[in-house]
C-alpha cells in the first residue's frame, strides 16, 4: 500500500480505515445537528477554537468550506476577532486573521 502523506486529514486516515472516517463524519453530523444553531454557526464557533489551538491547517478547511458555502469574510473575520482576550492573545488573533488572508489569497480574493 502506497501511503499519500499530502491527502486532507479524513482522507489521509481513510487510507488506513475507512470505517474510522466514516465514523468520524457520523460523529461531526450528529454533533452539528445536536442543537438549534445552523451549520454555518456552528462552523463559525469551530473556526473561534481552530484559531484558539493555534491549529492552522484545519482552520484554513474550515474557513475555505464557509468561503465555498457563501458566507462572507467578515463574518470569518468576526469569528477571530471575538476570540481575543476571551480564549486568544492578540498575536494568535493576528495569526487567524493572516490564514484568512492566505486562504483569500488561494482563491483569488474571494
Amino acid at each position: 500500500m502506497t501511503v499519500v502523506k499530502t491527502l486532507p486529514a479524513l482522507e489521509y486516515v481513510r487510507q488506513f480505515s475507512a470505517d474510522a472516517a466514516v465514523a468520524f463524519q457520523s460523529l461531526r453530523k450528529a454533533v452539528v445537528g445536536a442543537g438549534p444553531l445552523d451549520l454555518h454557526t456552528c462552523e463559525l464557533i469551530v473556526l473561534g477554537g481552530l484559531v484558539s489551538r493555534g491549529s492552522e491547517v484545519s482552520f484554513k478547511v474550515h474557513a475555505r468550506r464557509l468561503l465555498q458555502d457563501g458566507v462572507d469574510i467578515a463574518a470569518l473575520r468576526q469569528a477571530v476577532l471575538v476570540t481575543l482576550a476571551a480564549s486568544t492573545t492578540f498575536s494568535q488573533m493576528v495569526d487567524g486573521l493572516r490564514w484568512l488572508d492566505d486562504v483569500l489569497a488561494e482563491s483569488g480574493g474571494r
